[in-house]
């Protein structure tokens, strides 16, 4: 007969602030001489975001179900002689010591009675089969087995319960063993996110033969992911306040959403809206010694199917962390100027974040907001922008379990949005909503939206979404929330998606081919993406020149290192690949580029002609007027007719008696009526000297394609 040692189990209880932890060893080293296997909440081995003690205790609401096995681990199966059966564990301050199996506040013999969380009649449903435990009694460690596999849960605050969950509670099942732990181990409904969030699980914690006698560490991970919102702003010469968010594009004016409350919306919630409620189906996919080389071994995923409740708005709160006023600003009430002072939104204490119910689908989420920018000058001068919006692919929204997701949009000079509040109805379809009369102003704002997985820096996901038409996002794994730029040495490529919010509903663009999905080097490092798409239409060389060089100055040097046939996006959250299941992506290897400024291009609309623009400039020398076109005034001839190529034309100023006195440049297009108007033509060469009675000219080409541009800074 073997002989069967008795020693002293403990068991931390922890509650993780981080995703996707290992065992964390042990917390004490005294070998335990009573021999019950006991909970304790007590370790050496913490991140700083965990609770411990009374603190752990009071978020898992004082008790947590926990299934415990011996054995030796099969190759598909950790070890499979239950010795805890749905047990339930229960904390008691001041009670640590005054039973065998408690000596740290933490009881689970006599349990089956229940607690007001976890009642009698839940814990019966647990056990209702023919050879279930039925009472909880003293357990002792068993040193002829090589190991104890434990898996726990909790509902934290809201009551379990194994019928249709109302307000306040949690529907749960019990935690099964053996194979069944990699399809369906124990799964969760909740009639909101208020009670999902009260739900915390644990990854397999094994127990090796080594480590009997010492403290067991339960991880718990929260079942919900985490949102916040943020904005900053990098428009030259401005400053941005009074932000006001729409809900959609019938009420682009008059925000029924109230000033600074910042807000998301998804379009089309009858299908794919954000859900309310829903059910979260844990599993643990790699389970085993056949599977323990998977980076997932023994950790829990997760399937979500969200209820029939969903909602089309996603509210924030106020916009409240606003930047210290400058000496041109009235008060302090102005969005933050850098990515790490983004003005954040929310509740402050919470750091911003509000709870969501994971999704495994993902859904399109739109921001649409007016602001107001102030000039910095000190004049006070003020533009209101209207209707600048964003699209974030769902591609972006998958979010997981016990991950936190930080969105920074970035309003700049690329904004698509209008300085007229007057709207007309475009059409005779009631369908489709008005729109400012006057669609100039701005160049189009860009918004960077970042997706930072929270407390753990090594699966962070970023994605950077211009707000223009179309919208452009683009992400890198370990790009954050701290820097602008994105790493030669992080090694993981930069994806890009495109979005078509001209669309109703939104959707990602299929047609990402070289012709129209480019990846430009560019010469000014400072660049906008209003310079940037300047310089791609306003051109010293022709539409079908491969490396356009801008009126403005710029180059835009062709990039090859660019590849519009990806079918999925490695390096997602947690190293999962993303697959594309809507629309297309391009990936830009980042190890062949140098650092410097990148500027991605999309082409909705390809340019089919030039015209040429001709600027009237005043050299300041002979030297100068050398880069110019010279036109005399004495070689002017009247007009008649529509303007033709090559040609400029004046207005003749008279005196009383009719004469002429001067001309007057006046800009025109070929096609425009110009009766009335004085003639000239313009040379092929360009002038010699700066000569009295004479106009002179910069000739650019003016292409009419369509581009949507999002800046890329590169670092080593």
């Amino acid at each position: 007969m073997k002989k069967i040692h008795l020693f002293l189990a403990s068991a931390v209880v922890l509650v993780a602030g981080c995703a996707n932890d290992d065992y964390l060893g042990n917390a004490e080293d005294v070998q335990n001489t009573s021999g019950a296997i006991m909970f304790s909440s007590k370790s050496d081995k913490m991140t700083r975001a965990d609770q411990v003690g009374a603190t752990a205790a009071a978020t898992l609401g004082g008790n947590f179900i926990v299934e415990g096995t011996k054995g030796t681990e099969a190759a598909d199966a950790p070890s499979s002689k239950v010795v805890f059966d749905n047990y339930l564990v229960a904390y008691t301050e001041n009670t640590a010591g005054t039973t065998e199996s408690n000596t740290h506040n933490w009881e689970y013999v006599g349990q089956e009675a229940g607690t007001t969380l976890v009642p009698a009649a839940t814990w019966t449903a647990l056990h209702d089969g023919t050879t279930d435990a039925k009472s909880q009694t003293i357990k002792y460690w068993d040193y002829t087995e090589d190991q104890y596999d434990f898996i726990a849960y909790s509902t934290g605050t809201a009551k379990a319960v194994t019928g249709t969950p109302g307000t306040g509670e949690v529907k749960v099942t019990r935690i099964a063993t053996g194979t069944a732990l990699s399809t369906s181990a124990y799964s969760f409904t909740a009639p909101s996110v208020d009670e999902l969030k009260q739900i915390y699980v644990t990854d397999i914690t094994p127990v090796k033969r080594a480590q009997y006698g010492n403290v067991v560490t339960l991880k718990f991970k929260n079942l919900t992911s985490k949102i916040r919102l943020g904005i900053y702003e990098t428009i030259p010469g401005y400053s941005v306040s009074n932000v006001q968010f729409y809900i959609d594009d019938a009420t682009l004016i008059d925000a029924d959403v109230s000033a600074n409350k910042a807000t998301l919306f998804s379009d089309d919630n009858t299908t794919s809206g954000i859900a309310t409620s829903g059910t979260v189906a844990v599993y643990y996919p790699h389970i085993g010694t056949g599977n323990a080389s998977e980076e997932d071994y023994n950790k829990a995923s997760v399937t979500v199917t969200a209820g029939s409740t969903k909602t089309s708005t996603m509210g924030f709160g106020d916009l409240a962390d606003f930047a210290g006023a400058e000496s041109h600003e009235a008060t302090g009430d102005y969005l933050g100027r850098s990515l790490p002072a983004a003005t954040m939104a929310g509740d402050k204490t919470q750091a911003y974040y509000q709870n969501v119910i994971p999704t495994t689908a993902g859904v399109t989420l739109t921001l649409r907001v007016n602001y107001t920018l102030t000039s910095i000058d000190g004049s006070g001068e003020t533009i209101n922008v209207y209707g600048a919006k964003a699209v974030v692919p769902a591609t972006y929204t998958k979010w997981q379990p016990n991950y936190a997701y930080t969105y920074i949009f970035k309003i700049t000079d690329n904004t698509n949005g209008w300085t007229s509040k007057v709207l007309v109805d475009d059409d005779d379809d009631p369908s489709t909503p008005s729109v400012p009369a006057n669609p100039s102003g701005l160049f189009p704002i860009t918004f960077d939206a970042v997706v930072v997985a929270y407390e753990d820096a090594t699966a962070e996901q970023t994605t950077v979404t211009t707000v223009a038409t179309p919208s452009i996002t683009t992400y890198q794994q370990g790009h954050t929330k701290e820097t602008n730029e994105y790493s030669i040495a992080n090694g993981n490529n930069v994806y890009v998606q495109v979005m078509n919010n001209s669309a109703v509903p939104s959707a990602l663009v299929d047609d990402l081919d070289a012709d129209n999905s480019l990846l430009f080097s560019v010469s000014d490092p400072d660049a906008t993406e209003a310079e940037v798409m300047d310089a791609l239409v306003n051109r010293t060389n022709d539409k079908d020149a491969a490396s356009p060089v801008g009126r403005n100055g710029i180059t835009l040097t062709t990039n090859s290192n660019i590849d519009n046939t990806v079918d999925e996006i490695v390096n997602g959250v947690n190293d999962d690949a993303i697959g594309i299941t809507a629309g297309q992506a391009a990936a830009i290897d980042i190890t062949a580029l140098s650092a410097g400024t990148y500027a991605y291009v999309y082409v909705p609309t390809a340019p089919t002609a030039d015209e040429a623009i001709y600027h009237c400039v005043t050299p300041a020398n002979d030297t100068d007027a050398a880069n110019y076109y010279e036109v005399a005034t004495t070689s002017l001839t009247a007009a008649t007719g529509t303007a033709a190529a090559g040609k400029v034309y004046f207005v003749a100023n008279t005196n009383a008696l009719g004469t002429i006195t001067s001309y007057t440049f006046k800009q025109t297009k070929v096609g425009d009526d110009v009766t009335g108007l004085y003639e000239g033509t313009i040379p092929s060469d360009k002038a010699t000297a700066k000569n009295t009675g004479s106009f002179y000219f910069d000739v650019f080409n003016q292409n009419n394609g369509k581009y949507a541009v999002k800046v890329i800074k590169v670092v080593a």
